[in-house]
């Protein structure tokens, strides 16, 4: 009884806190854009007040922001669910410092070559500053060579974006005023706002003077106080200036640090030569160290500069922000250390920041706007639905097939995702299409957990124990086959949040989180509830629909000698196709594009899916289309479109004759929006774009990829054989390869979903590979010594989990031939992937993970044993068994058995 009153203790406990995290983001999500934006702006008012609460004050506070959905509790969406600010920023090449033209011609740089360095300088020191600005997965890509566009998801202050984006990045080093100084200074900004500064600081203790804290929630007030008072003419030394350091870390203290440095640097960053994080053996401790190189004459002047000031402080300082403050131990030259308390992540961080910041160049605004979702509304509103109807099928035929079992597991799927959603509100994840893919993936292995549960009830039913012994067989004989599939889909998810980056991070996020739900639901949950039922004599006996009757003897293999190689000619056609298409294999994501931004003259109002339909019908193939606000504009129906190929009147890219085909295309193909007139079709402007995803998160998927093989054979190879591992990894190949291959015989394009779904694909693969690998190695356990030959334990092991399968697969696949009808065009390859990936998985648990174990135990390891019957097949072959050969060529001839 204290078993089950823990369990549900901690069943209750779960449950609650997921609602609590959970109810925030459920409730930010019914608000209008404009109840959002005036919250916002109450509850950064309240922060930067100084109204003092007491401890129930304080918390009563807290509770009644929670009660009105506070921000900080809600659940990111990525820029491909929801809008968000965009910039378009050009660098200003001419205006470049002579100094660093000339370093970089002596260097033999062309002038091309200096636009394509410091543009990609550029798009990294953007990249920092968005993460700094605290967007979640922003996209910045380059346009052009002199031009990068940048989209914050979830943003709408314009303003606030463009002073975060232009400002000119420079890299300096400066001494840190000592504890007299800082007193100083914060004592007269202080006197300044007539005692309002101080209260809003955290004082440094006597072990650490140089750093005032600021609180995380005062930061906004501060800096505004602090850049005000600068401007007061002979309120601060003009020897000095107030910096602050960057963003904590979640990780970290929630607070910044407040600097006083000399305004006059002791050296800049443009004579730094290099920068690279190194662990620091002398400190130890899993510590990184930076090293930094100087040419020689900034060497020179930085060693007599050092030597001065040994024993202070130097404040490293990019873009205005206090990246550290070390102490100088010595006279420093062409080459130094930076010691501190840093982290690996942190250490490659402050690298990236001195290289970056070593390139200045300015910049300036060629546009801003505002963009709504790239999936379009009606393909979010649409996808939304048809999951919500796939979920219902999927209940329904788990509550008419499972009857009262089915049901609880309903029940346990929609806590799974509840977890889930709550688990991402509590670490700030970003949901985007590939994390929505994950949780796809994540809550049909729910599904799959509790049907194997179930199948394996039914099994105990059919050999007459009562109905405690049944539910604990079930149980117990279904955890291994759960375990090791939902392990092993853990080990890929920890893989690709290691090695991958961007939208491959977003689906090992939830993917992980999934996994983890998926356990503690299917086998705590359930079980709860079944308890509890039985307990209550609510639930007498466990009746179900019996779709494969028990003795199903279906000879699958004995069909592998001709479709496997069958299998292996797909394969290879696909892959040979998709190598012939070369890049027209990959979407606008992937590659160099074109990005238009028009406006339809019209009083009636146009929705992206229109316009989406309307230049698809042109040629265009899969077109990104979002909703566009161009700030200052008050013109009706903009958008912002993005397409990859185009098919017609394509010339070398970036010339003026592509882009008056694309705009006479644009415009004859949208006349149609407008009444037909084609002059009402304006365009604002066309533009050469470079790929939203860039070439290392292609490496880093594939390096994702391989590092899970590997790790996934070894977990395999550890928990059954070499042979099951290598058969389950051939078969997740072979499904990722004939995925791919029909979706380039198809003359589909690879776009991020698809990328999401190919994962997903690798998952639900694995996962299928290892039920069948299970009841295997189960089988030859019980069957060892009983003559049976491994093909015939083989077809035992498949027909025993083929009600499982169809039915896993049949409900998985119901889901996403919704997806496939209803889901709308954006995501229609999203779920076309699936639903192959699904057939294709189903199909290689039995035809090539099967097949590979059975050769690699007759042509590479040793015969267990031979029995005088059953041939190749099964068959009777007596006489022939018992006929001598030579040694090596009875081992591959004779039938294998156990």
């Amino acid at each position: 009884m204290k078993k089950h009153l823990y369990r549900t203790l901690i069943i209750y406990a779960v449950l609650l806190i997921a609602i609590i995290y959970v109810y925030p983001t459920i409730g930010w999500m019914t608000l209008k854009p404009e109840e959002r934006a005036a919250r916002i702006e109450q509850w950064r008012q309240e922060d930067t007040s100084l109204e003092q609460r007491g401890f129930f004050a304080e918390t009563a506070h807290m509770v009644k922001r929670y009660l009105a959905f506070d921000r900080n509790w809600v659940i990111n969406l990525g820029l491909d669910l929801q809008g968000g600010v965009e910039m378009i920023v050009g660098i200003e090449y001419d205006k470049l410092d002579a100094a660093v033209k000339k370093e970089y011609t002596d260097r033999g740089y062309t002038d091309a070559d200096v636009l394509r360095e410091l543009q990609q300088a550029v798009k990294q020191r953007i990249e920092r500053r968005a993460n700094e600005f605290g967007t979640k997965e922003p996209i910045i890509t380059t346009m052009g060579d002199r031009q990068i566009m940048v989209q914050l998801a979830g943003e709408q202050d314009v303003e606030r974006a463009k002073e975060l984006i232009l400002k000119t990045a420079y890299l300096t080093f400066q001494i840190v005023g000592g504890p007299e100084t800082q007193t100083d200074v914060v004592r007269k900004i202080d006197q300044h706002y007539k005692g309002d500064f101080l209260p809003r600081l955290k004082r440094p203790g006597p072990k650490d003077p140089y750093h005032i804290q600021v609180p995380i929630e005062q930061i906004e007030k501060v800096r505004e106080m602090v850049a005000e008072a600068q401007k007061v003419e002979g309120l601060i030394d003009p020897k000095y200036q107030v910096a602050f350091s960057r963003a904590p870390r979640p990780s970290e203290p929630q607070h910044y640090s407040l600097y006083i440095l000399e305004k006059e640097a002791i050296m800049t960053g443009n004579g730094l030569t290099m920068a690279a994080a190194r662990p620091d053996d002398r400190r130890g401790g899993g510590q990184w160290c930076i090293l930094f190189g100087l040419n020689a004459e900034s060497g020179r002047i930085f060693g007599d500069k050092t030597d001065q000031y040994t024993g202070q402080l130097m404040a490293i300082v990019v873009d205005g922000v206090v990246e550290s403050a070390p102490q100088i131990n010595d006279r420093i030259t062409t080459s130094g250390e930076i010691t501190g308390s840093f982290s690996p992540e942190e250490a490659r961080d402050l690298a990236i920041a001195l290289n970056s910041g070593s390139l200045p160049v300015p910049v300036k605004p060629d546009r801003t706007g505002i963009v709504g979702a790239r999936l379009g509304e009606d393909s979010i509103r649409n996808g939304v639905m048809s999951c919500l109807i796939g979920i219902v099928i999927v209940f329904i035929g788990m509550s008419v097939y499972y009857r009262s079992v089915g049901f609880i597991a309903c029940i346990a799927v929609l806590f799974n995702g509840l977890l889930i959603l709550a688990s991402m509100a509590y670490m700030g994840a970003t949901l985007t299409l590939p994390g929505i893919a994950g949780l796809i993936l994540t809550l049909g292995m729910a599904v799959d957990a509790n049907v194997l549960i179930y199948e394996r009830m039914r099994e105990e039913k059919r050999l007459g124990k009562t109905l405690t012994a049944i539910i604990e067989g079930g149980y117990n004989h279904a955890f291994p086959a759960i375990l090791d599939g939902h392990v092993t889909t853990l080990i890929s998810g920890i893989v690709l949040l290691q090695f991958g980056s961007g939208p491959i991070q977003g689906f090992a996020v939830t993917l992980t989180i999934g996994v983890a739900a998926s356990l503690f639901t299917s086998l705590t949950v359930t079980r709860g509830i079944i308890d509890f039922l039985v307990a209550k004599k609510l639930v007498k006996n466990i009746s179900m629909f019996e779709l494969i009757p028990a003795g199903t003897k279906i000879p699958f293999l004995k069909q592998r000698t001709w479709l496997s190689p069958l299998t292996l000619l797909v394969v290879v056609i696909g892959l040979v196709y998709f190598g012939i298409r070369g890049e027209d294999n990959f979407g606008v994501e992937f590659t160099t594009g074109t990005n238009v931004v028009l406006g339809l003259n019209s009083d009636q109002t146009v929705t992206d899916g229109d316009v989406r339909s309307a230049i698809q019908n042109a040629g265009f193939n899969e077109p990104t289309v979002t909703a566009y606000e161009q700030v200052g504009s008050e013109a009706r129906n903009q958008f912002n479109i993005h397409v990859g190929n185009v098919e017609e009147g394509a010339s070398e890219a970036g010339s003026t004759e592509q882009t008056k085909s694309i705009e006479s295309r644009m415009q004859e193909s949208l006349a149609a929006l407008v009444g037909g007139d084609a002059s009402k079709v304006v365009i604002d402007r066309v533009e050469m774009v470079g790929p939203a995803v860039g070439a290392q998160l292609k490496w880093d998927a594939l390096g994702a990829i391989m590092w899970s093989t590997i790790f996934i054979i070894g977990y395999l190879w550890f928990r059954f054989e070499l042979k099951f591992s290598v058969g389950a990894v051939a078969a997740m190949l072979h499904d990722v390869c004939i995925t791919v291959g029909i979706m380039s015989l198809l003359g589909r394009e690879v776009s991020l979903g698809v990328v999401a779904a190919v994962l997903t694909v690798i998952g639900y693969s694995l996962n299928d590979t290892i039920v069948v690998f299970d009841r295997l190695r189960e089988e030859l356990k019980l069957m060892r010594g009983r003559g049976m030959s491994l093909l015939d334990i083989m077809d035992k092991a498949i027909n025993e989990t083929l009600s499982r399968t169809l039915l896993t697969s049949v409900l998985t696949l119901a889901v996403v031939i919704v997806l496939l009808i209803w889901g709308g065009e954006v995501i229609f390859d999203f779920a076309l992937v699936l639903a192959i990936g699904i057939i294709v998985g189903t199909y290689s648990s039995i035809y090539i993970a099967s097949p590979i174990v059975y050769w690699w135990q007759k042509y590479i390891e040793k015969p267990i044993a031979t029995t005088p019957s059953g041939g190749d097949e099964g068959g009777p072959s007596s006489r022939r068994r018992r006929r001598p050969q030579r040694d090596d060529d009875a081992a591959s001839k004779r039938e294998l058995a156990v």
